[in-house]
C-alpha cells in the first residue's frame, strides 16, 4: 500500500494499492548498466514482457 506522500502524488482514491517496479540491467559480463524504480497505480498500469528464449 502507498506512503500518504504517495497517496498525493499519484493523485490516488482511499484504499488503492500500487505496483512497484524494481528492475536491473546487466550486460554479458554482468556489468550493471541500468537501475529503475517505479511506483504505479495499479488499476492504471499493465506491465507486458516478451523474451525470446533460446534453444
Amino acid at each position: 500500500m502507498p506512503t500518504p506522500e504517495k497517496i498525493e502524488k499519484l493523485a490516488l482514491p482511499a484504499g488503492e494499492p500500487v505496483m512497484i517496479l524494481k528492475r536491473r540491467t546487466f550486460t554479458k559480463d554482468h556489468v550493471p548498466i541500468e537501475f529503475a524504480y517505479g511506483v504505479h497505480a495499479a488499476r492504471r498500469f499493465e506491465w507486458s514482457y516478451s523474451f525470446p528464449l533460446p534453444d
